[in-house]
């Protein structure tokens, strides 16, 4: 670069001496062109431009100023001028040559990018449309798996419970009646099981069609008392049914599914009552907008349901805890499916199902039905958001970041880092004490290193840890062997998880 423009230089010192103004006007002219055309084919390097345009001009510029005449002096300061406008327009145009550099490589990495993320959702679109297509081949099986339970078991239990009773009418001895009234007992419960399964089946394929019809709520709720009254007399409890005078007398739904709601609400409701009675009522409800809906309700003595028990007894499969012992009792609690069905069954028609009730007082399960199919959605819509579950809970807190930061302040940065990777290395040394007396399944090792653990977490500020360990440690020392032991993989996740964490605060503990 220097070269050439040195080459326009000299060729200024041989041709300039004693030419005329107009051929210096010609070689300044010239000697322009060429600075800018440099300026933009070498822009991408300024000091280049200016060594060319400084090789060129400076000797023409020394010969003006040896001149020492006005005229001369003011081509050396339009010269001079003309030099910081190339020079300054270079700057922006390497700005520019920049920024297109910068650009380009922005443009390629979004471009890879964009492939990548497009790959990704053909990725998942594949695999979404093979979970469907595996979604569709389960389903199928299912509902052949339904069909064959539907057509296998129900026939031989109803032949099995229609044969009980022809023995249990034909039986001479009291314990010829009582084994084959417990075996009709056994095949309908295994009937209503498997109805139960079906029934859930096919709610949750929404292949289950209402049929919907005018009857006497009143007269509904009767019949059903009447049915189960023998049951209610045999466990010693009184049984009444409670019509509210002013209940209207007919309503459109599906009276067959209205029936098996109440009948899986009362069926509860003696099943798990051991002292004192049931109430089925039935009354009229206005509701805030002046519309009537009707609530069902089924009151018990039984032993109530904890908070915890409320908030999931809907849930499929879920059972409270009396349930359970009804179950390990060496009696038949059910699946667990009849109040989700229930469930399922009340939304379907419109309506809304609930429970109320307190440990060791009872309980009563209700449910609201519009009297005319979509009657009071509005206040239907508001009774199921009020009964959605709140917000989840806030993670937990893996780290205690107010401790690392009084830490930090105490310590500073470096020392702080040398710290906690003293502490990391003593948590890990004591949770490999505590897998190696899990092994062991020694109580007393596992509870002294839990404490030592505890510590060791909280000094360096790693709270889930301290909290496990503090829970194995208290477990342990109390005699609940199978939770302390339960409780120690756990360690594993939050020491991980706690890791992170602090990495993530601490970048040079990832190294």
């Amino acid at each position: 670069t220097i070269i050439s423009g040195s080459t326009w230089g000299v060729g200024a010192l041989l041709w300039l001496p004693g030419s005329s103004f107009a051929h210096e006007i010609f070689y300044a002219l010239v000697l322009a062109t060429l600075i800018m055309a440099t300026a933009v084919t070498r822009a991408n390097h300024p000091p280049a431009v200016i060594c060319y345009s400084l090789a060129a001009s400076l000797p023409a510029v020394g010969m003006l100023l040896w001149r020492a005449e006005p005229l001369s002096i003011a081509a050396v300061l339009l010269a001079a001028m003309f030099f910081a406008t190339v020079v300054g327009w270079t700057r922006r145009i390497n700005d520019r040559y920049r920024d297109a550099f910068r650009l380009r490589f922005e443009n390629a990495d979004l471009v890879e990018r964009m492939a990548r993320a497009h790959a990704a959702t053909e990725q998942r679109r594949r695999d979404a449309e093979d979970a469907e297509v595996r979604a569709r081949a389960a389903a199928g099986a299912k509902q052949e798996f339904l069909d064959i339970i539907s057509h296998e078991l129900c026939t031989p239990l109803d032949s099995l419970r229609n044969m009980a009773r022809y023995l249990a009418d034909e039986a001479t001895t009291e314990t010829q009646f009582k084994i084959a009234a417990s075996v009709e007992e056994t095949s309908q419960l295994l009937r209503r099981l498997v109805d139960d399964m079906l029934d859930f089946s096919e709610i949750e394929a929404h292949s289950l069609e209402l049929k919907p019809g005018s009857f006497n709520p009143v007269e509904l709720a009767a019949g059903i008392v009447r049915m189960t009254r023998h049951q209610a007399i045999d466990r010693g409890l009184s049984f009444e049914l409670n019509a509210a005078p002013d209940t209207p007398l007919q309503m459109h739904a599906d009276p067959d599914r209205v029936r098996q709601v109440l009948m899986n609400l009362v069926s509860n409701a003696i099943k798990f009552t051991y002292q004192g009675g049931v109430v089925v009522s039935v009354a009229p409800l206005k509701t805030p907008g002046g519309e009537t809906v009707l609530r069902f309700s089924v009151t018990d003595t039984g032993p109530g349901l904890s908070k915890e028990a409320q908030e999931r007894i809907f849930e499929a499969f879920a059972q409270g805890a009396d349930a359970r012992d009804f179950r390990f009792s060496g009696k038949a609690a059910g699946a667990g499916l009849g109040l989700p069905i229930s469930d399922r069954l009340v939304r379907m028609m419109g309506g809304h199902i609930g429970v109320d009730s307190t440990p060791g007082q009872g309980s009563s399960f209700w449910f609201l039905l519009p009297l005319e199919p979509g009657e009071a959605a509005d206040y239907f819509a508001s009774l199921r958001a009020e009964a959605q579950p709140g917000p989840e809970p806030r993670p937990e807190r893996l780290v205690d970041h107010d401790h690392l930061y009084a830490l930090e302040l105490k310590m500073g940065g470096q020392h702080i880092t040398d710290y906690l990777v003293a502490g990391l290395e003593r948590v890990l040394e004591i949770h490999r004490e505590i897998e190696r007396a899990r092994t062991m399944r020694d109580s007393s090792a596992l509870a002294r290193h839990a404490g030592e653990l505890k510590a060791a977490a909280s000094d360096i500020g790693l709270t889930a840890v301290a909290l496990v360990a503090e829970d194995i440690a208290a477990a342990a020392s109390h005699g609940e062997a199978d939770a302390a032991l339960g409780a120690v993989p756990r360690l594993q996740q939050k020491i991980t998880a706690t890791w992170r964490a602090l990495a993530k605060a601490y970048p040079s503990l990832a190294a």
